[in-house]
C-alpha cells in the first residue's frame, strides 16, 4: 500500500468512526461474568475489552484516566463522577423499559390528594395526614423534604443537639399531624426504636403502627396511595406511574386496566398549589433521572458501533439474563431498553431532572459534618471518596477528613476537638480511654457479623482439652505485637493464676516447655533485655502461630479467629479455654469456643455516642448501605494498591460498641503494662 493510500484510509477511518475496541470497566469481582459477555455473539464487529477494577467509584476513575472508556452507572454515580477534578465525563445511552421507552425520566415525583380537598398552596399542606413511600426514599421522603425545606412555614432542621436524621423526623413529625413513613430510621436498633416512640406519629397512619417497618400494605409506591385512599390520609408522595396503575389508566405502552379506584375523586397538587385532574399530564416537581452508559469524551469520536453493540447485546439477554446482563451492563428485569440520547454531561442530566438538587439537599447553616481522622494521605483519599459517595446517597451529616501524622495524634486531635472520630487497633482503645478521655462508638465485624477472637488451635487427636493440659507443652503463637498472640494468652494465664504476674514474662515462657513467638527478642520489645530464649526455641524461618503448628514445632497455636478461614476442619479443632471445663469445638464455633474476644478495630469519640448519635451514623449507614453492594464502593477492600486503609481488608461490616465488654479490654491492657509488654 502506497502512503497516498494510507493516508486516504487514515482518513476515512476517522470520518466512519473506526474505532473498534471500547474498554468497559467491571468491578473485579464481576470479572467472571464480564468475560462471560465477550463470548455472546452479536453482528456488530466492536469489541468491547473488559477492566476489572475494585469497585464502580474506581471504575469512574479509570475511565477519567482513559484506562477504560466505559462504565454503567446510577444517577447518584453520575453525582461522584462529577465532582472528580478534571473530569470531561459524558452519558451518551440511557436504559430505559420497554413500558416507557420514550419517557424522558424514570419516574416523576408527584404530590396527589382528594379533589375537594381545600388546599391551594404548599404551604396549606402543614396539618394535614401524609402518605409517604417509606424512609430514605426518593419520591416518598428525599423529594418532598427537599420540596417542603424551601417553605418557610416547614420547621427549622438546625439543631446540632440532636442528629440530622432526627432533626427530619422531627420535621416531618411537626408538620403534618399524622403520617406514615416505614422503614428502619437508624442503623443502630437501639435508636431506631427510641425515635419510633418519640415520633409515633410518623407511624399512626400505617397498617401496623407498633411495627412501622415493611411489608406494609400503606408504604411504597402503591401503598401511598392506599393509605391515601383507604386509611385516612389526605395528601400522598409518590410517582406517576403507579398513579396511573392504581388507577387503571395508561401507561406508555400497557393500556387501561380495570380498577375499582376512581381517579376523578383524587387531583395532583402542582407546586403552584393549583390542581390537575388525574387523568391529566401531571405536574412532576422533581424526577429521578434513568440509569445508563457513562464513557470519557473521546468515546464521542466513535458512538455508532459502541451503541450498536450495547443493544445487541441488551436484546441478547433479555430473555434469559446471565450474570453479566445485571452485574456488568447494569440492566434488570424492568430497565433493560437501550436509547441512544444525545450525549450529555452528567451533572447537566442532573439538574434537568431538578435531582441535584435533592442529592445536595443540606440541613440549613450550619450544616453539619462528622471529621474522621486518618494519618496517612492514601487513608485521606480513600475518606474523600467515602465523603462524596456517602453524600450522593443522601446519607448524612457530611462525612469530613482530617489528617495527622500517627495515631496518637488522631487521639489528641479527638481530645482537643480537632476531630470526631479516630481508629484505634487491638489494646489501643484502652489506651484511648485512659490517656485522652475518649469513647468507643462503632467497630469493627467480621464474617457473619462477628468480632475478632483469640482462640487456641489444636490438631485433632490431642490430648489437651483445657487449661492444665497445656502445662509444658509446646506453643506457638502470632507475633509478639498481637492481641491473640500474646496478650490475650498471657492475660488468660495470670487470670487464671497458672502464673504469677511478677516477672509476668519469664514466667509465661516457663509454663511452656517451649514456645515461639515472633518479635519477643526485638531491642523494642525487650529494652530491659530479660532471657527470652524459652520464647523462641520453637522458631524457624519466618513461621509463625498456625504454621508452626501444622510443621508439629508446637502443641498448640494461639492466633485471631480471622485466619481460621484457610485451616482444613478435618485437621485441626479449637480448644475452648473459655468454656469452665475446657473442651475442643470446631473451627467455625470460634465465637462459642476461644480463648476470649478480641478488640476489633475501633473508632472512638469524645462525645458519647448514646448522647450524640450523629457521630456514629453516616459511617454505619455507609457499611449497612454496602454490605451487600460492594461492587458500587468496597470500603473494606485494597484502596489504591494498599491494605487496611481506614479499615481493615476482611472487615465485613460495623456495629455499635453498645455489647462490648470494653472493661475487659482496660484489664488487659493493664495487666499487659504491668508486664512490660507493648500495647
Amino acid at each position: 500500500m502506497t502512503l497516498k493510500y494510507i493516508l486516504v484510509f487514515i482518513v476515512l477511518c476517522v470520518n466512519v468512526n473506526c474505532k473498534s475496541t471500547y474498554k468497559i470497566c467491571v468491578p473485579v469481582q464481576h470479572l467472571k461474568a464480564c468475560e462471560d459477555m465477550l463470548e455472546v455473539p452479536t453482528k456488530s464487529k466492536a469489541i468491547l475489552e473488559c477492566i476489572p477494577a475494585r469497585d464502580r467509584v474506581e471504575c469512574l476513575n479509570y475511565v477519567q484516566q482513559r484506562q477504560a472508556d466505559l462504565v454503567p452507572v446510577d444517577p447518584e454515580d453520575m453525582y461522584v463522577a462529577s465532582n472528580i477534578p478534571n473530569q470531561d465525563f459524558v452519558l451518551f445511552q440511557e436504559y430505559r423499559t420497554d413500558e416507557e421507552p420514550d419517557a424522558e425520566f424514570r419516574y416523576e415525583a408527584v404530590i396527589v390528594v382528594h379533589k375537594d380537598l381545600p388546599i391551594n398552596s404548599l404551604d396549606q399542606l402543614k396539618g394535614l395526614k401524609s402518605c409517604h413511600t417509606g424512609v430514605n426514599r426518593n419520591v416518598g421522603y428525599k423529594i418532598p423534604l427537599t420540596m417542603l425545606m424551601k417553605r418557610s412555614v416547614f420547621p427549622k432542621m438546625t439543631d446540632r443537639e440532636i442528629s440530622p436524621k432526627e432533626n427530619e423526623l422531627r420535621a416531618f413529625s411537626t408538620f403534618f399531624k399524622q403520617s406514615c413513613i416505614v422503614g428502619k430510621w437508624s442503623p443502630d436498633p437501639k435508636t431506631n426504636a427510641v425515635w419510633k416512640s418519640e415520633y409515633s406519629q410518623l407511624c399512626a397512619l400505617c397498617e401496623h403502627p407498633d411495627k412501622c417497618d415493611y411489608p406494609d400494605n400503606f408504604s411504597g409506591y402503591e401503598g401511598a396511595l392506599r393509605c391515601l385512599a383507604h386509611n385516612g390520609g389526605e395528601v400522598a408522595f409518590t410517582k406517576v406511574i403507579f398513579v396511573r396503575k392504581f388507577f387503571g389508566l395508561p401507561v406508555g405502552t400497557t393500556p387501561a386496566t380495570p380498577s375499582t379506584e376512581n381517579p376523578d375523586q383524587f387531583a395532583y397538587l402542582c407546586v403552584d398549589g393549583s390542581k390537575k385532574p388525574i387523568r391529566d399530564k401531571p405536574c412532576s416537581w422533581a424526577a429521578r433521572p434513568w440509569q445508563g452508559l457513562l464513557g470519557h469524551n473521546d468515546v464521542l469520536a466513535s458512538l455508532t458501533p459502541l451503541r450498536e453493540k450495547i443493544k445487541q447485546l441488551a436484546e441478547a439477554g433479555k430473555t434469559e439474563r446471565p450474570e453479566w446482563f445485571e452485574k456488568v451492563l447494569g440492566l434488570s428485569e424492568k430497565i433493560h431498553h437501550v436509547a441512544d440520547n444525545i450525549p450529555i454531561k452528567p451533572m447537566d442530566y442532573l439538574n434537568k431532572a431538578n435531582y441535584t438538587e435533592v442529592i445536595e439537599r443540606g440541613h440549613g447553616p450550619p450544616e453539619p459534618v462528622v471529621r474522621l481522622c486518618v494519618t496517612s494521605s492514601v487513608a485521606l483519599a480513600k475518606c474523600r471518596a467515602m465523603s462524596v459517595f456517602a453524600f450522593s446517597r443522601d446519607i448524612r451529616p457530611r462525612l469530613d477528613c482530617v489528617q495527622e501524622a500517627s495515631d496518637e495524634a488522631c487521639l489528641k486531635s479527638v481530645q482537643d476537638n480537632g476531630s470526631d472520630l479516630a481508629g484505634v487497633d487491638a489494646l489501643k482503645v484502652a489506651t484511648a480511654d485512659k490517656m485522652y478521655g475518649l469513647h468507643p462508638v462503632f467497630h469493627e465485624v467480621y464474617e457473619n457479623k462477628q468480632p475478632k477472637y483469640a482462640v487456641a488451635v489444636v490438631k485433632k487427636g490431642s490430648n489437651i482439652n483445657n487449661v492444665d493440659d497445656l502445662k509444658g507443652k509446646r506453643s506457638c503463637h502470632s507475633s509478639y505485637n498481637t492481641f491473640s498472640g500474646l496478650a490475650a494468652p498471657l492475660y488468660y494465664l495470670i487470670s487464671k493464676n497458672k502464673i504469677s504476674n511478677d516477672q509476668c514474662i519469664k514466667n509465661f515462657g516457663e509454663f511452656f516447655s517451649g514456645s515461639c513467638v515472633p518479635g519477643i527478642d526485638k531491642p523494642e520489645n525487650n529494652p530491659t533485655g530479660m532471657d527470652v530464649s524459652r520464647l523462641k526455641q520453637q522458631c524457624s524461618g519466618a513461621s509463625s502461630g498456625v504454621a508452626c503448628l501444622e510443621d508439629g514445632r508446637a502443641d498448640v497455636a494461639f492466633v485471631s479467629s480471622a485466619g481460621l478461614k484457610d485451616l482444613s476442619a478435618d485437621e485441626y479443632e479449637l480448644l475452648c479455654l473459655n468454656r469452665e471445663n475446657g473442651g475442643r469445638d470446631k473451627l467455625s464455633n470460634y465465637p462459642i469456643c476461644n480463648v476470649m474476644m478480641a478488640p476489633s478495630r475501633t473508632w472512638v469519640s469524645a462525645k458519647d455516642f448514646l448522647s450524640d448519635v450523629s457521630i456514629a451514623f453516616t459511617p454505619l449507614s455507609l457499611a449497612e448501605l454496602l454490605e451487600t453492594k460492594t461492587d458500587l464502593f468496597n470500603i473494606y477492600g485494597e484502596f489504591l494498591k494498599n491494605n487496611n486503609v481506614i479499615f481493615n481488608n476482611e472487615a465485613k461490616g460495623l456495629a455499635t460498641t453498645e455489647k462490648l465488654d470494653f472493661d475487659k479490654f482496660k484489664n488487659v491492657h493493664d495487666v499487659m503494662n504491668a508486664c512490660g509488654v507493648k500495647v
